[in-house]
């Protein structure tokens, strides 16, 4: 169980719930926004494209997730 309380279950499923969809980028918007705060389960699953950070980028690479 990861800070939020939810099972980190892998990258993309930012909130824990075992699916990847909008949810999660709902959740990953809010961090960037710095409505959420960021947790190390957030980041490992947030950050798709390893930069260290959590931004746009990822949000695509989640959005593409969902599409494939």
């Amino acid at each position: 169980t990861c800070d939020t309380g939810f099972s980190n279950t892998g990258v993309g499923d930012v909130n824990g719930d075992g699916d990847i969809n909008v949810l999660d980028i709902v959740l990953t918007v809010n961090v960037i926004l710095l409505i959420e705060p960021l947790t190390d389960d957030i980041l490992f699953s947030a950050d798709l494209n390893a930069d260290g950070e959590i931004n746009v980028l990822d949000v695509v690479l989640i959005v593409n997730m969902i599409l494939s």
